[in-house]
């Protein structure tokens, strides 16, 4: 069956949180998973099938950044790269797996458009999802040019319980350094920490900021001297410092918003 496809910035990429860390996610370009994330990002939660999507060459070329007399390689390239790529699912001490392909079927029209449906084989990881799952918004990822911060903000996204702190609000989590170097394909480059941080957590830190217009900074977390992981503070980007206001004028501003609720004049 097919349906229309809907890209507005209200749409949500809704994964279970298996998916976001398993293996073979990490090699894939940065168009080809942004073409993944909009098609999971069109499975509602009453669905209990995929649907067939079609995108045409002017919003495909809008969505991935590129001219549009270059669709037509641009397509042929990274589609034959979904249609080879899958998830691998490998169970805690155990070297027993399972892999999943992530397509069913990409195809390029005469009247120029791009049709695609995702694998059945996807299905346990993207629809009926009632237990540990992340919702974060397609608009963001669609922003960022490079798959390391795709990779580490849904990875992100999932600490946070695809929420984004608000004005005042401060939010806290730990990721180890091994799942971002898994979530990233860094587990056997970038071996020094410093050089990973440079190269990969920095520069991911600072598209999310731009992109997701969420400020994160980080503190190590050693084991001994050894860094095992980090301790990230996320703060949206018009945060205020309720530290930094005097008591009673927080105070004056709350009654305040308690009179806009009774519609009382302010003070």
């Amino acid at each position: 069956m097919k349906r229309e496809l809907d890209t507005k910035e209200s749409i949500k990429t809704v994964t279970s949180n298996q998916f976001i860390t398993a293996c073979g996610l990490e090699g894939i370009s940065l168009k080809a998973r942004k073409l993944l994330y909009i098609a999971i990002s069109q499975s509602k939660k009453t669905d209990t099938e995929f649907y067939e999507y079609e995108i045409g060459v002017k919003e495909f070329a809008d969505l991935m950044e590129i001219d549009a007399s270059n669709v037509y390689k641009e397509a042929d390239v990274l589609t034959d790269e979904l249609m080879r790529g899958f998830v691998k699912i490998q169970e805690k001490n155990s070297k027993s797996w399972r892999k999943y392909q992530l397509f069913d079927m990409c195809q390029y029209t005469e009247n120029g458009s791009i049709r695609f449906e995702i694998s059945k084989q996807m299905t346990d990881f993207l629809l009926n999802l009632t237990g540990s799952f992340s919702q974060p918004l397609l608009h963001d990822f669609l922003k960022m040019r490079s798959p390391y911060s795709m990779a580490i903000w849904h990875l992100m996204q999932m600490k946070m319980k695809s929420k984004k702190p608000g004005i005042t609000a401060t939010m806290g989590f730990d990721i180890s350094l091994a799942e971002l170097r898994k979530v990233t394909g860094c587990t056997d480059k970038l071996k020094q920490v410093g050089e990973f941080k440079k190269r990969v957590l920095d520069k991911a830190l600072r598209e999310i900021f731009d992109c997701a217009g969420v400020k994160i900074t980080y503190q190590n977390i050693k084991v001994g001297r050894t860094v095992e992981g980090f301790r990230f503070f996320a703060e949206g980007i018009a945060h205020i410092d309720l530290n930094r206001i005097p008591l009673a004028e927080q105070e004056r501003i709350q009654a305040n918003a308690e009179r806009l609720k009774k519609g009382e004049p302010l003070q």
